[in-house]
This record gives C-alpha cells, sequence and structure tokens, in this order.
C-alpha cells in the first residue's frame, strides 16, 4: 500500500485483493467503505488480475467508495488479466476506470526480482497493481491543484472525463481510460451515475426505477448541454424506445442548461417491464458547444426468472436441529448457496428456475443438554425441480440409520476413535461436484454417525463416503471387588498416560469441591468425581491431585450418553470418563461394601493397533452397518520417532474410496516414542496418505504419499520421524531441479525424515543463495544462462526453536554444485503442467541424498561403541543419465561442529555408501552427532550436506 499525499485530499493506492466476494459483510470493503466517509480520503484499489470473465473483481476494490482501477496497453486495448464487473450480488458497476498497466517500467527494490527486470534498479511487469498508481498520481495531481476538493470529488472528476472506449462496456472499463488533461481544470463536472445494478425477477408489474446525475458548471456564464443516452444489451442491440428517458426541470428537447456557478439536475428513469434477462450496458453524454463533454456510465442486470426453495430439517427426534449445515447447487446451472441453521429448522433460498440438490448435515443434540451432540447425520435432497412455484422439501432425520463397523476376528476390545462422513453430488459426467462433510473423534463416546436414507437421484450420482477408526482402548477400569464389573470409560485427549495396571480402592470425592475434597481420604486412590461437564473439569482434578489421589474417575452429574471431555496438558494424575449411570453405580457399590471398592485401572502409553475402514455408498442405503474380518486388512507395524523423550503429538490418515473427491479427518493425539501396528483394510480401489505431527504445539507435520494396498494379509514397515532430518531424496513435485526455456525449479520440500518418500509440510524457515561460476547471483531471473556454466544452489532449512520431543535437526545445510546448460528436449514427464507451460525441459544433475542411520525409537546411538550407517545418493525425479557416484566423504562432530573427525568410507554399490566411526563416551560429547557429507559423481556434480546434530547419543 502506499500513500500519495498533496496538500488536499488524501490518496491512497492500493495493490491488494482476494477474491471476489459479495461487498456485504466483507470486512476490507466494509473498511475502506467507513474510512473514505470518516476521513474524506481516496482509496485508489487494483481491481484484481483475474479477467477476462466477468464478475472476477478482487476485494477492497468493490467497495462502493474506492476507485477501483482496471488496466489497458499502450493502444488502450483492456488487459487480457484485468478483472471485470459487475460486481458480485448486486451488479453495480466495477471498475470505475483503467490505466496503463500491461508492461510498465517501474523502480525495484535491490534483490528483488518481480517482472522482468530491465536492470539493477528498474523492472518490467504487468497488472492491474501496475495500472493503479498511474490513477493514485493523476489524484495526486488533481488534489494539488484543487486542495480544498474532498476524495469524492477527485474521484468524480477524474471519471467523468476519462476517455471511453466503444470496444468496452462499462463492466469492462467503467467510465474510461484516465486522462489527465481533461480532469485537470475542468469547467463542466458531473456527479451521480445510472447505475441500477441487479433488476430482481418479479411476478407482475415491475415499478419503475429512478437515478440522479447532476451537472455542475464553474463558469461565469451558462452553458447548454446535448444529452445523449445509448443502451445496448450484450448481444449490441439497442434498448427499446421508453424504456430508459432523461427528464429535469432544466431539459428542452434533449438538452439541459446549467446555470453559471450552478447545477442541473437530470433524471434517469428505467421501466423493466417487457426487457428481457441479461446484462444492458451504455453511456450519458453530455457535451457543450465548445466541445466540452463528461459522460457516466449505465448499467443493469435483469434478472432471471426466480422462485424460493424451502428446506426444512428435522432431528432424530423429529424436533428442531440444534445446528445444521447444507448446500444447495443447480444441476443445470451455476447457482451455489450455502446456510448454517442454528436453532433453526427452515431455511429459504430464491434461486433461479433449474434443477437443483440440496445435500447437508444434521445435528441432534441430547435431551436436555442443548450442548452435546447425540448423533450428525448426513441427507441429500438429490432432485429438486423449480419450474413456475415455490418449492417445499423436508428431510426427516427421524429415518436416520447409524454407521457402524464390526471387525469379525479380532479378539482383543475396541474402541471408536476417529469418523468421517461426506455426502457428494455430482453430475456424473465430470463437470459439477459438491460435498459436504465434517469429520472428528468419538474415541469412545456414544455419539452416533449416520444419515438419512435417499434413494438415487434421476440423473447424475449420489454418494455417501464413511470412514471409521477403532482402536485399542488407552485405558479400562474394571471393578474387582466386592464385585466384578466392566466399566466402559473413555480417556481425555490430553489426559496423563500410563502403562501397566493401577490396583487401587475407590474414594467417593463428590463434586470435587474443595469442600468434598477435603471431606475425603483420597491419598492413593482413584477419586471419583461428579463433574458437571467432562469439558470443563481441570479445578476438580487438579483439588484431587493435591489431595493425594493418584488417579480421577470422572462421571457427568446429569443422565445421558457416555461423552468425552478435554483436560489441561499439564494435569498430573491419569484421568478416565465413565457414564452418569456407571456413576451411580459405582457410588451403590461403595454404599455397599463400606467404602471399600477396589478396581483393577489398566493404561497403556498409546494404542497398539488400530484399525482404519473407509466406505463409499452408491444413494444413501438404509442400511449403513458394516462387517469386515482381520483377513480383510494389511498391517503396517508403524514406528513413531521422538527425539530423546516420549511425548504428545498427533496424526491423521487420510483415505479414498472409488468416487471421493476429497477426504478431511481430525487429527488424533498419538504419543510419540512408540510402535503401532495400523490395520488398513486393503482393496486395489483404496488409498491412504498418513499426516504426523511431531508436537501439539509445532505448527508443522510429516506426510507421504497416497498409498494403495492391493493385496490382504501383508505386512509393512513404515519409520516416521526417524532421524536424521533433512531434504528428502524423493520429491513429490512432478518437476525438481528441472530446467526448462521459460523456468527453473529446485525442491519444493523443505524438510523429510528417513524415508525418502516422507517431507515436511510448514514450520522450518528455508533460504536459498545461488551461484553461477563462483558468483553469487541476487537477481533469480538472471541467474540461468544458455551456456553451461557451473552452479551452486544453498538451502538453509532452521527450525526457530526446539521443543519438547523435537530437538534434532534444527538446522540443515545443503550445497547442490553442478553445471548445467540450457534444455534442448523435453525428458521430464508431465513439465508442461507448470505455468507458463515449457517446450523444453529436462532434469539437471543435482546429487540427491538419503541416510540408513539405525537408531531407537528416541532417535538415538549407542556411544562408546563403534558404528556404522549408510549414505544413499540418487538423482532427481526425470533424471534419465546415469546415476553412479564416483565417492562419498562423511564427518561427525560431537560438539556441534568445532571439530570434526572423518568416517571410513566403504562403497555398498554403485550410489550408496557405509560410514563407520567409533562414537566417544557420552561424558566426551555434548550428546549430540552433528553430520557433514559429501557425495560427487564421476563429472564433478556434488552435495555437501550438514545436519545439525543429526541424531543424539545414549
Amino acid at each position: 500500500m502506499d500513500w500519495a499525499v498533496a496538500q488536499g485530499a488524501d490518496i491512497v493506492s492500493m495493490s491488494l485483493g482476494s477474491p471476489d466476494t459479495t461487498p456485504q459483510g466483507d470486512a476490507l470493503t466494509d473498511a475502506v467503505d467507513s474510512l473514505s466517509a470518516s476521513s474524506g480520503t481516496l482509496f485508489v484499489i487494483a481491481a484484481g488480475n483475474s479477467g477476462p470473465g466477468q464478475t472476477t473483481l478482487g476485494t477492497p476494490g468493490t467497495a462502493d467508495a474506492a476507485l477501483t482501477v482496471g488496466a489497458v496497453d499502450k493502444s488502450d486495448a483492456l488487459a487480457n488479466f484485468s478483472s471485470r464487473g459487475p460486481r458480485l450480488g448486486d451488479m453495480k458497476i466495477k471498475p470505475e476506470i483503467t490505466a496503463p498497466g500491461v508492461n510498465i517500467v517501474a523502480a525495484r527494490a535491490a534483490g528483488t526480482a518481480m517482472g522482468t527486470p530491465v536492470d539493477a534498479d528498474y523492472t518490467a511487469a504487468s497488472g492491474t497493481s501496475m495500472a493503479t498508481p498511474h490513477v493514485a498520481g493523476a489524484a495526486a495531481i488533481l488534489a494539488q491543484r484543487h486542495p480544498d476538493w474532498s476524495g469524492e470529488r477527485i474521484k468524480e472528476t477524474l471519471t467523468a472525463h476519462s476517455k471511453k472506449s466503444d470496444n468496452y462496456t462499462p463492466y469492462q472499463q467503467g467510465y474510461g481510460r484516465v486522462d489527465i488533461p481533461a480532469a485537470l481544470d475542468p469547467a463542466l463536472d458531473l456527479s451521480g451515475t445510472a447505475d441500477f445494478g441487479l433488476v430482481e425477477w418479479q411476478k407482475g408489474t415491475y415499478e419503475k426505477e429512478t437515478r440522479t446525475v447532476a451537472f455542475h458548471n464553474s463558469a461565469s456564464s451558462a452553458v447548454t448541454l446535448d444529452l445523449a443516452a445509448s443502451v445496448k444489451d450484450s448481444s449490441g442491440t439497442a434498448l427499446p424506445d421508453g424504456a430508459l428517458t432523461l427528464s429535469g426541470p432544466d431539459m428542452t428537447g434533449g438538452k439541459v442548461t446549467v446555470p453559471a456557478g450552478g447545477s442541473s439536475e437530470v433524471t434517469v428513469t428505467l421501466d423493466p417491464n417487457g426487457l428481457k434477462t441479461g446484462q444492458f450496458t451504455g453511456y450519458i453524454t453530455a457535451t457543450g458547444t465548445d466541445g466540452e463533454s463528461v459522460h457516466t456510465p449505465i448499467g443493469f442486470v435483469m434478472d432471471v426468472e426466480q422462485h424460493e426453495i424451502t428446506v426444512k430439517v428435522a432431528d432424530r427426534f423429529g424436533k428442531t436441529p440444534g445446528r445444521g449445515g447444507l448446500i444447495l447447487h443447480g444441476m443445470n446451472n451455476t447457482t451455489f448457496r450455502s446456510a448454517t441453521l442454528i436453532g433453526q429448522g427452515s431455511t429459504t433460498f430464491k434461486v433461479p428456475v433449474g434443477s437443483y440438490s440440496v445435500e447437508g448435515l444434521t445435528y441432534t443434540a441430547v435431551p436436555d443438554d442443548p450442548t452435546r451432540t447425540y448423533a450428525i447425520d448426513g441427507f441429500s435432497l438429490p432432485d429438486i425441480d423449480l419450474a413456475d412455484q415455490d418449492v417445499t422439501r423436508s428431510v426427516d432425520g427421524t429415518r436416520a440409520t447409524d454407521f457402524t463397523v464390526k471387525v469379525t476376528g479380532e479378539k482383543r476390545p475396541l474402541e471408536n476413535a476417529s469418523w468421517m462422513t461426506l455426502v457428494n453430488r455430482s453430475d456424473g459426467a465430470g463437470g459439477h461436484n459438491s460435498t459436504i462433510g465434517e469429520a472428528g473423534l468419538i474415541n469412545g463416546s456414544d455419539s452416533k454417525i449416520g444419515a438419512v436414507p435417499t434413494e438415487q437421484p434421476t440423473t447424475g450420482d449420489l454418494h455417501l463416503f464413511n470412514a471409521l477408526s477403532q482402536r485399542e482402548p488407552l485405558t479400562r477400569l474394571t471393578v474387582t471387588s466386592p464385585e466384578r464389573l466392566s466399566v466402559p470409560v473413555v480417556t481425555p485427549g490430553f489426559a496423563q498416560r500410563f502403562e501397566g495396571t493401577k490396583k487401587l480402592r475407590l474414594a467417593d470425592a463428590g463434586a470435587g469441591t474443595a469442600e468434598d475434597i477435603a471431606g475425603a481420604d483420597l491419598k492413593g486412590r482413584a477419586a471419583l468425581i461428579s463433574v458437571a461437564d467432562p469439558r470443563k473439569m481441570d479445578d476438580e482434578v487438579r483439588r484431587a491431585a493435591a489431595a493425594g489421589a493418584t488417579a480421577v474417575i470422572a462421571v457427568p452429574a446429569k443422565q445421558g450418553p457416555l461423552f468425552n471431555g478435554s483436560l489441561a496438558a499439564d494435569q498430573t494424575v491419569p484421568v478416565a470418563i465413565a457414564s452418569h449411570d456407571n456413576g451411580e453405580k459405582l457410588r451403590t457399590l461403595l454404599g455397599k461394601g463400606n467404602g471399600k471398592v477396589s478396581i483393577a485401572f489398566k493404561g497403556v502409553l498409546e494404542s497398539g493397533y488400530v484399525y482404519s475402514m473407509p466406505f463409499g455408498t452408491s444413494g444413501i442405503p438404509a442400511d449403513l452397518t458394516r462387517t469386515v474380518d482381520v483377513a480383510d486388512f494389511v498391517k503396517v507395524r508403524s514406528a513413531y520417532h521422538a527425539d530423546g523423550i516420549r511425548h504428545q503429538g498427533a496424526d491423521t490418515l487420510h483415505s479414498w474410496v472409488p468416487g471421493q473427491v476429497t477426504s478431511f479427518r481430525a487429527g488424533q493425539p498419538l504419543n510419540l516414542g512408540t510402535t503401532r501396528d495400523d490395520y488398513q483394510l486393503a482393496g486395489s480401489d483404496l488409498a491412504y496418505q498418513r499426516m504426523v505431527y511431531p508436537s501439539t504445539q509445532y505448527n508443522s507435520y510429516m506426510t507421504g504419499p497416497r498409498t494403495t494396498y492391493t493385496t490382504a494379509g501383508k505386512t509393512y514397515r513404515e519409520n516416521w520421524l526417524a532421524a536424521p532430518m533433512h531434504p528428502p531424496m524423493t520429491d513429490p513435485s512432478i518437476c525438481a531441479f528441472c530446467r526448462s526455456d521459460v523456468w527453473t525449479r529446485t525442491t519444493g520440500t523443505i524438510a523429510g525424515d528417513s524415508d525418502p518418500n516422507h517431507s515436511m509440510v510448514t514450520g522450518p524457515t528455508n533460504t536459498w543463495t545461488f551461484y553461477r561460476n563462483g558468483e553469487q547471483i541476487t537477481d533469480a531471473s538472471k541467474l540461468m544462462v544458455p551456456e553451461k556454466a557451473q552452479y551452486r544452489f544453498v538451502q538453509e532449512v532452521v527450525r526457530a526453536k526446539d521443543y519438547p520431543g523435537v530437538t534434532l535437526g534444527g538446522k540443515v545445510r545443503t550445497e547442490w554444485n553442478f553445471a548445467s546448460a540450457a534444455p534442448t528436449t523435453m525428458a521430464v514427464k508431465d513439465c508442461d503442467k507448470f505455468l507458463p507451460k515449457p517446450t523444453l525441459c529436462e532434469s539437471m544433475p543435482a546429487v540427491m541424498l538419503g541416510y540408513d542411520v539405525p537408531l531407537d525409537i528416541l532417535n538415538q546411538a549407542p556411544a562408546g561403541r563403534p558404528y556404522t550407517f549408510t549414505v544413499n545418493a540418487g538423482r532427481p525425479k526425470g533424471w534419465s543419465g546415469s546415476t553412479v557416484m564416483a565417492g562419498a566423504k562423511v564427518s561427525v562432530s560431537y560438539d556441534d561442529g568445532a571439530t570434526w573427525e572423518n568416517a571410513k568410507i566403504k562403497r555398498k554399490d554403485d550410489n550408496s555408501f557405509q560410514a563407520s566411526v567409533h562414537h566417544p563416551k557420552l561424558s566426551n560429547t555434548n550428546g549430540y552427532v552433528t553430520l557433514r557429507t559429501e557425495v560427487r559423481d564421476a563429472a564433478g556434480n556434488r552435495t555437501v550436506q550438514t545436519i545439525h546434530r543429526a541424531y543424539a547419543l545414549k
């Protein structure tokens, strides 16, 4: 954003924006209108570069008060990229003005490479951001010439005296191209527009609409203006006679007389009756006898015939749902609407005549507790034909059925863990697709996931996609005395985990108040506490722990289904939640046993096994029960590494079945530093992709490629977050370290673990430095030259700080050294999918590094012993030359790089090397090994990589 300040009104030039929105409720648009009104400032804002389609304006250029700028070239031809109106929603005229914005040479900051640099100080670029400063400068000139003018007055003068083109409509060019000489000292001026916006469809007769424009004369004598109004539809056909008329007290015979130093108003009247649907645009031009003229645009959109679709929704109890969400979309048009229902049983959409479908979710609340969810159900109204009258459709939630899965052959206990439900409606031809759904964690709660049965639509497809994971329960509770009783419990997400069985006496701690705690003997016992809401019980748990309780069994004070709660991460004792009814059973047992009730409280630090099961159905059938057998799965033995200590991270497993467009899941807390058997349903038409979060405090995750397991019964192994952390050997993008005739690409990944197919998303900072023939090139656009040259690309990846369990590989420096010349072939598959599309593309001979370092689950190696690991080398994707490496050098440091020791190197194969070192005693190190590796090929291409604290010693 730039300020252009003169003696008069303040002018703000803004070259920013986000995709087109309706003007109502947009924060940026509201801010521009508010500031304009309160300060008199004129905001000159770029229209955006999303043309040439209609309604492609970006916010805040949609603001009423903004002077919104499109772009033209030096011949006044509208730039193809320049965003156009009408404004989405009310179909008002935007942009208001255009200015040169194609191949504009402007000053550039040192070290930047926007556009096409001309020399060290200037660059050439195109865009409405280049056009906007022209108009801001024009406004500043007017503000300096007329310091008493407001921002609005400057806007009116610039637009009324712009140069309009007969080749473009007001929705494309606004008033026209900025013309400073014509606007500098005009005797004639104009305010107001004939912008009628959207003329909404209605039955019967339309009322006439009016707009007012005013002509202002600053000359010392009256002026008579010839008025001409020309309006055409989108096909170029003129508006019928009488549809638009001009009138006013000073008008006679198509002329208006404006007194000296005065103004005259003209009323523009639109009669919509008899007009067809579509856009109508034109201009009113007023010309004086001396040739001076002003103009204002005319624009309106006749809406298509519309009627109302009302959707009524009832929950599983036939009542108004606690909340709901739905999407209405046209099956034979582009209409799209969404609605959120909060305490509402219906919503109404006014939409054009056509065929529609509605998909959504309804949420049934627990009776007498609207804050808790009893059931979440998907639904669809797939065939709604809207013709000549309003339509009402109903969703009967009482017909909903539960989605459940039984795993036969599994004798071990299971609890529900995570879920997803998606309702998808498409035209069946790949041209129209809409999905609504949700995902979350249930972790043993009694919340139900289901759907309302629906037949297949008469056209296109309707699908329901569900996924459920079940796992080993984190905690189990059994009463062992005075009678044996298994009590289902739920483990809060941040509850302290423990391994083994705690045999404890149960003690009644009432509601967990200070008085209740003081009156109970909790030392070394499990405290039974009734809480008003398991989602808000931190104080009660802390009081019990302070009184000596070694565990807490929380139960809701109100009757209802079992449901999960939450805890602060700093709680010091294990907590489980039982249902209200089971809590009453436990209190009854305490009464029968004279306060002597023994329990066995069994826990695991992490579930040792998890079953993941995705499903898809055509339509929404009444029966959503599924049965699978243990023989239907593959077993993935997953090792989830941590740095030094076990700690809590999270993981997500996305899945896709045939026809499923998208997947989304909630992150499940995961105790890192453990192994787990991940059972995934096998099938050639099923795909999975896992994401592992190294810490709940660190905004990053490791992910791998989509994987399909075709044959059930097989066992696979996965290592996640296994050190050392470094840029992965395999880049998931189409093109890495490739060079085309229009651009050069390095790698899109910043970090990975020991698996060459894993890559980290976000998190560390990523800095590149480039050299050619030993000279640093700061202008990236001038880096590559056609002739063969020596290049050095330096990447530095730095994590801002360490986190508990995330301490290794916080700084990695990689230097890729290679020779490259301009490409002569199209050797990299799918390289032309990038924009701009290249015609030549070849992989550069960069050496990619990977490691196979035998470490324990906490990324540690033994100190004081000989130690051997493997360094692997490869080439970027698309490389077709030799992958043979000539040699390697490996050094290790035990003091963060202050001193180094060379490893003994032994070749394993063409591109792998074995490195052998002897780790010192732990006391003679800082506890870590920093690693420096160099691998080269016969042509002299080499990569040097330094990983700070690559792994730890123990």
